[in-house]
């Protein structure tokens, strides 16, 4: 019988039918010999980036403000290498992924007329904060710095800063309206099983040891602004410790925002000794509240 034109096809397509499905069972024998070595090597090839490339990629992720990836790639960079630049990019992460923007901070504190000598502006800013949690992850990492810069030292001071701040508004807003005001049951014990007690929270905020101090980030703030314009003497708001150095008047005025905070801090635990209504009263001063 003469072969015909679909018969060549035909028996052309089976051929190619069996050389597929032979290829399909040698892949399968192949896994089933080698069992998942196959998907480690694919896995460990992802894991031999170096951590310089993972920091580099980590820091470009930051500049498109892709926090969550930004935060993976500076993990893995720690789980490699425990540098400063990869905690302090994870400590840039975490507070992105916060809501907290530094230089939207440091504007106002310098550029806002109400903004000098006040608390007031770390409360702004708390209130655009979304995750505490993050906040404080982001405060340790930076306390975590061998070798800090001052760019370190501006970053974490105001960090610490807000994160003082946002810490107050959970503990005491308590008509959860994010801001401090009459209508907030303000007590001696209030959300004491919430957020730390306030004997606990002064101590933080008023000792130069802990990186949520305030204290500390008065003394921070004034060495990362040192080297120019003015001869200015800052005295911190809780030791009194004097340091002298040079600085503008923005930059002062920022610094001694801060040292506005923690005053007003100590002038709340002196009240706390005192009556509930004036300690009150020291706590919503805090958010501007008159």
């Amino acid at each position: 019988m003469p072969i015909v034109a679909a018969d060549l096809f035909y028996g052309a397509t089976m051929k190619a039918r069996n050389k597929s499905l032979s290829a399909i069972m040698l892949l399968a024998l192949t896994i089933m010999v080698n069992g998942c070595n196959m998907f480690e090597a694919i896995d460990s090839s992802v894991n031999t980036t170096s951590t310089g490339d993972l920091i580099s990629e980590g820091n470009g992720r930051l500049a498109e403000a892709d926090y969550a990836t930004a935060l993976n790639r500076f993990d893995r960079a720690l789980e490699k290498s425990n540098s400063d630049e990869a905690r302090r990019g994870r400590a840039s992460a975490y507070a992105g992924l916060a809501g907290f923007n530094m230089f939207s901070i440091l504007n106002s504190l310098q550029n806002d007329l109400a903004a000098p000598n006040s608390s007031a502006v770390f409360f702004q800013a708390a209130k655009k904060i979304t995750d505490l949690d993050n906040m404080n992850k982001a405060v340790e990492d930076m306390a975590l710095l061998s070798a800090p810069t001052k760019d370190d030292l501006l970053f974490r001071s105001l960090l610490a800063s807000v994160t003082a701040a946002k810490t107050i508004i959970v503990k005491y807003d308590t008509n959860m309206n994010s801001k401090l005001d009459n209508p907030d049951q303000v007590n001696f014990t209030t959300n004491d099983k919430k957020i730390k007690s306030w004997e606990e929270l002064y101590s933080h905020l008023g000792s130069a040891a802990s990186p949520y101090s305030l204290e500390r980030a008065y003394i921070e703030l004034a060495d990362a602004f040192d080297g120019r314009g003015t001869s200015w003497k800052t005295i911190s708001p809780f030791a009194s410790v004097t340091k002298s150095g040079s600085y503008t008047q923005a930059n002062f005025n920022t610094i001694e925002a801060v040292g506005d905070f923690g005053r007003r801090i100590k002038t709340a635990n002196i009240k706390y000794g005192n009556s509930v209504g004036e300690f009150k009263a020291a706590i919503l001063e805090l958010d501007g509240v008159n």
